[in-house]
């Protein structure tokens, strides 16, 4: 996965990391916003530990007023653990775990009434165990840190 064309020339970012720590590679998101808040240091890239609660911050990425919003969760799309994709984030909800989809919908919708302009994008991991964070969602959250870092840093 190329971390540049998910970017693109859009200059505002913020990364919402949404999932649920306690339910093992289903914490994908909010293991992935940690990881890039220790590891990038860019005023205009803005990553977000919304954990099973998109819309507490809600608020907050309003008042940044990106240009892309990156939702990044479990998405249960089929493919192997660890597996990560790019989807629309309309187009993918029904692949979006139910404990996170009713949320990230009403949030999603809210967000693009008051944030016409901003593109959004969902940025899913294939979830593998609900008891613990799997190697490969580990390795998935490492490596994309590492290519967030080298694009937006």
């Amino acid at each position: 996965m190329n971390v540049s064309e998910i970017t693109g020339n859009f200059h505002r970012i913020v990364l919402c990391g949404v999932g649920n720590e306690k339910m093992g590679d289903y914490g994908f998101g909010s293991y992935l916003a940690e990881a890039l808040l220790r590891a990038v240091e860019n005023p205009n890239f803005f990553p977000l530990n919304c954990r099973d609660v998109p819309e507490s911050q809600a608020g907050v990425i309003i008042r940044f007023r990106p240009e892309l919003l990156i939702i990044a969760l479990p998405l249960e799309f089929g493919g192997k653990p660890g597996k990560a994709v790019v989807a629309d984030a309309w187009e993918a909800l029904e692949d979006v775990p139910e404990e996170f989809r009713f949320q990230l919908k009403v949030t999603l919708g809210h967000l693009k009434e008051l944030l016409p302009w901003t593109r959004f994008v969902l940025l899913g991991c294939q979830p593998g165990s609900r008891r613990e964070v799997s190697e490969e969602v580990k390795n998935c959250v490492r490596v994309l840190a590492l290519a967030f870092k080298d694009v937006v840093d």
